[in-house]
């Protein structure tokens, strides 16, 4: 009986020992993912700030396109309302 407890306590310090190997592991895997997550993350901030630069580029182009536009349909109404001011006369 004896030797039959001693094989059955080796056997469970194995299993220990194992499982804490294994649990070392884990961590030490999370730790990784973790580590790469955040050097993804640092690497989209700079993409991220470039498309927002270029949204920011595009929407200052639309207004200047949307003044300019506003200016020639007033322009076009002077010139209409001149011309029918000084034909009226």
């Amino acid at each position: 009986m004896s030797d039959e407890h001693h094989e059955l306590r080796e056997f469970i310090n194995d299993k220990f020992n194992a499982h804490e190997d294994l649990e070392a592991l884990r961590f030490k895997r999370i730790d990784e993912l973790l580590t790469q997550f955040g050097k993804e993350v640092d690497g989209n901030e700079d993409t991220i700030k470039r498309v927002h630069t270029r949204v920011d580029r595009i929407e200052t182009k639309i207004k200047t396109v949307q003044g300019i536009g506003t200016a020639v349909a007033t322009a076009l109404g002077a010139c209409a309302a001149w011309l029918g001011v000084n034909n009226g006369k």
